[in-house]
C-alpha cells in the first residue's frame, strides 16, 4: 500500500475576488455579445467566446481566474500577500490605457449588468486593501 503525501489544505481567501472577476467577465461577454448583435444563447455563445477573435481580449481574465483558482487549491495562496502578483495582473487588465480597460470602459458606460459587476470588483478590492 503506497502512502500519500498530505494534500496542501486549500486556499479560501481568493475566492471572493475570483467570483468578483467572474462576474465582470460574465458581463464583459453578454455585453460584447450584445453590441456586435450576436446570439446570447450559451452554445452560441461559447463557440463565440471560444472562436471569435472580437472576444480575444477577454482571455486574459479567463486565464486569472483559473490561474488564481489553481493556486488556490494547490493552498499556495495563504494571505492577501500572496495574492498580490494576481492583484497586480487585474489592475493591469482594467487600466484604462490598457486595450482592455478601455473596452471594461466602453462596454461599461452602456451595461448596467457590467456597471454593476465592475463595483463589486471595486468593493471586493477595497475588503483586501484594508
Amino acid at each position: 500500500m503506497a502512502i500519500r503525501p498530505d494534500k496542501p489544505k486549500p486556499s479560501t481567501i481568493q475566492r471572493p475576488l475570483s467570483h468578483a472577476i467572474m462576474d465582470l467577465h460574465r458581463a464583459l461577454i453578454q455585453a460584447e455579445a450584445r453590441a456586435y448583435g450576436l446570439d446570447t444563447s450559451p452554445y452560441k455563445l461559447l463557440q463565440s467566446v471560444m472562436g471569435d477573435e472580437r472576444f480575444a481580449w477577454l482571455k486574459a481574465f479567463s486565464d486569472l481566474i483559473v490561474a488564481m483558482d489553481e493556486a488556490g487549491a494547490r493552498g499556495e495562496l495563504p494571505d492577501v500577500m500572496a495574492l498580490a502578483p494576481y492583484l497586480e495582473t487585474l489592475h493591469g487588465l482594467v487600466a484604462p490605457v490598457t486595450e482592455a480597460g478601455q473596452r471594461v470602459a466602453t462596454l461599461s458606460s452602456g451595461a448596467p449588468d457590467v456597471a454593476a459587476a465592475q463595483e463589486k470588483l471595486v468593493h471586493v478590492l477595497a475588503g483586501f486593501s484594508q
